[in-house]
């Protein structure tokens, strides 16, 4: 806004709000067709009073108020300084031990860019590398980068659970693992592979420098190859005779036998304890919707009464 004296026409000098980076300056000055030559200048600052300078660099919240004399006119005007944040982060130098690490930046309120292309707050990393992250708060950048090394660690090669043949004779348990790693096995060994010569649950623990201590653990199953159970992943109810029903094949005697399929809410649309029955896509009549159904399936074999459960997903396609 301006507020002039004398003046015969009004002129804009200063806008009412100026916006900049915190830790930012901005420079307030006049050009020759806004302000003679011989005007003299005095400045109101939220810190200070300055006189005679004919330009301003400032960096202070809050109203800043300039008066021009100019012959005889005087001419004032004020401009409302606000300050954006400018991001804070530090992202330290970070190690990883074999599984994927999160980067978080803790922070939600800004716009982010990783190095690799990722805008989300927090990133996983796989490997060892240089990575850089820039945070944006309203035009206000900083950019921080920081390195992931690959540190001494043991990668097991097996999941949370292992289903091994009967018949098989290589049931072997290994551990990737550099030379100043220290392995430990509950079954007593110290090397990198075992043999899991019975059911059960097993575990090694892994020592080093730089990774520390390490437990991963395996559940160990046995199963009868030649008694597997098939079971189709999909099928199309859609009466043209080709793959219109949806049943598993066995290829042993059971005992027991039940079968639940259930629609993404939960209901059960399909029950059967025959081990005969097969699904024609529809409840209580009426055709189910194109979807991904769950199935859980539990057998008992005829002869050593071991359990079999089986759980997964079936595509209904018409």
């Amino acid at each position: 806004m301006v507020s002039l004296f004398a003046q015969k026409k009004p002129l804009r000098l200063l806008p009412d709000t100026t916006v900049i980076c915190a830790g930012d300056s901005f420079l307030l000055k006049f050009s020759e067709d806004q302000v003679s030559k011989t005007a003299t200048y005095n400045w109101q600052t939220p810190k200070a009073i300055i006189v005679h300078s004919k330009q301003l660099y400032i960096k202070h919240k809050g109203i800043h108020v300039v008066k021009i004399y100019d012959g005889k006119n005087l001419l004032i005007d004020t401009t409302y300084l606000k300050l954006n944040e400018r991001p804070k982060l530090k992202l330290r130098d970070t190690i990883i031990c074999g599984n994927p690490i999160i980067i978080s930046t803790k922070n939600k309120g800004y716009k982010y860019t990783w190095s690799n292309g990722e805008t989300d707050d927090q990133i996983k990393i796989e490997k060892a590398g240089q990575y850089w992250i820039k945070a944006n708060n309203k035009g206000c950048i900083y950019t921080d980068t920081f390195k992931v090394t690959q540190g001494n660690a043991s990668v097991p090669n097996f999941g949370k659970e292992l289903l091994i043949c009967e018949s098989e004779l290589n049931r072997t348990l290994s551990v990737k693992a550099s030379g100043d790693v220290k392995l430990y096995w509950n079954t007593g060994a110290n090397t990198s592979s075992i043999n899991a010569t019975k059911e059960g649950v097993y575990w090694v623990r892994s020592t080093s420098k730089t990774c520390g201590v390490k437990i991963d653990s395996v559940t160990v199953k046995y199963k009868n190859c030649d008694c597997d159970i098939y079971i189709p992943n999909s099928f199309t109810p859609n009466d043209d005779e080709r793959n219109d029903l949806f049943f598993p094949v066995f290829q042993c005697e059971y005992t027991y036998f039940s079968i639940l399929i259930f629609d993404r809410w939960g209901n059960t649309v399909y029950t059967s304890t025959n081990i005969n029955g097969k699904w024609d896509g529809k409840f209580k009549g009426n055709p189910c919707p194109d979807d991904v159904y769950v199935y859980r399936l539990e057998a008992i074999q005829k002869g050593n009464d071991k359990k079999i459960i089986r759980n997964g997903h079936i595509s209904l396609f018409r």
